[in-house]
């Protein structure tokens, strides 16, 4: 991978081919992209700024900030950047919309009970609101079958308690702590039907979960860029931050693998994995933190068939730059993948023959039929 695509022609084929359609419409998809440093910052604002702009909930997760390799911190991680009420509240209001209650005029965004809201637009107490939605909250959200039970019964509990305590307490507080990971005992969440800790071997069903259930409360899916550069550092440099052995990366790559085997569990998702040049060493050797310590994911992210000439911005795996698609002078950009190969023999009057194999060959074969066209037999 020694070209680049630039940032905007990139970003502008995510918008067309997953953002604007395929993720809005539920589909999901995990992309690698190698970028450089100073381009990190700009690729985060625009894509954070895309989902905004098109109603979409983003997260963005660092390596060096959480336990990459740990599919429970990740969902701790994810966990932290979502408002868990705020969802809740766009929830009811989706019901209460099913219900023919009028809704126009209450916030989704705002504070205070939801249901306090709806009955003040529809002229009705606030218990008859919740007593007749509860039963669209029992079949809806608790027997949604895409979500983990024990998630379910946390989302349950957030649809019927959206106010807080005349003291400004919430009595759910113990719920959001066990989402985020601030207290991941389940003796305080016992009393809402929760029996089950989030930890390795739970913590991808209940990603799975969330993913849906940012869906279900009306947003059009999740974007979420993961920063794991901090894995592919080989060597320990020794400044206080996290490092990896090889050991985790290799749970941090197996943990990728699965979520790209698992896609079509991933409702309405983008999961960009931004990563550095150390990610592209293909050793095995002790030494490396590429992808080639785990060959699994490797198969999985590498181009087998590339164009000689141009890059694919659609593939899994890209390198980008922030070079503009057209030069400062306005002469457009060579196509990326280079020149001719200098060692390719060309005949004046006669078709080439590039080499590359199958599309080498399907190349070589509209060259010939194109002269022979012109020129005859």
């Amino acid at each position: 991978m020694t070209d680049a695509i630039p940032l905007d022609e990139w970003l502008r084929r995510i918008d067309d081919d997953y953002l604007s359609g395929f993720v809005r419409d539920g589909g999901a998809a995990v992309k690698f992209a190698v970028t450089p440093d100073e381009a990190r910052p700009v690729l985060r604002d625009a894509l954070e700024q895309r989902c905004r702009e098109s109603g979409y909930l983003f997260a963005a997760l660092d390596a060096t900030e959480l336990r990459a390799h740990m599919p429970q911190d990740v969902f701790f991680g994810l966990a932290r950047q979502i408002d868990w009420r705020g969802l809740a509240r766009r929830r009811v209001l989706r019901l209460a919309a099913e219900r023919r209650y009028r809704v126009d005029t209450i916030d989704p965004a705002g504070g205070g009970d939801v249901f306090d809201a709806i009955a003040g637009a529809n002229d009705l107490e606030p218990r008859t609101v919740l007593m007749r939605l509860r039963p669209d909250i029992e079949a809806r959200v608790f027997k949604h079958a895409a979500m983990a039970r024990d998630f379910r019964a946390a989302m349950t509990f957030l649809c019927e308690q959206t106010g807080d305590r005349p003291d400004g307490s919430y009595e759910g507080q113990p719920v959001l702590d066990w989402l985020t990971g601030e207290d991941t005992r389940l003796s305080p969440v016992r009393p809402f039907l929760i029996h089950t800790a989030v930890n390795r071997a739970t913590a991808r069903y209940f990603i799975e979960s969330a993913l849906h259930w940012v869906r279900e409360a009306g947003l059009a899916g999740t974007v979420v860029l993961l920063d794991n550069r901090r894995v592919t550092v080989a060597r320990n440099p020794r400044d206080g931050r996290r490092y990896y052995t090889r050991a985790m990366t290799v749970d941090h790559y197996e943990l990728l693998r699965e979520f790209i085997d698992g896609v079509d569990r991933l409702a309405g998702a983008l999961l960009v994995v931004a990563t550095g040049d150390g990610f592209l060493d293909d050793e095995a050797g002790r030494g490396s933190r590429g992808f080639g310590i785990y060959e699994a994911l490797k198969t999985r992210v590498m181009n087998d068939v590339r164009d000689r000439r141009l890059l694919n911005p659609a593939a899994a795996l890209v390198r980008l730059s922030q070079d503009d698609a057209r030069r400062d002078d306005g002469e457009e950009r060579e196509p990326a993948g280079g020149a001719e190969d200098p060692g390719e023999e060309r005949r004046a009057g006669s078709p080439s023959a590039p080499s590359g194999g199958l599309a080498g060959a399907v190349v070589a074969a509209r060259r010939a039929a194109r002269w022979f066209a012109t020129n005859g037999s």
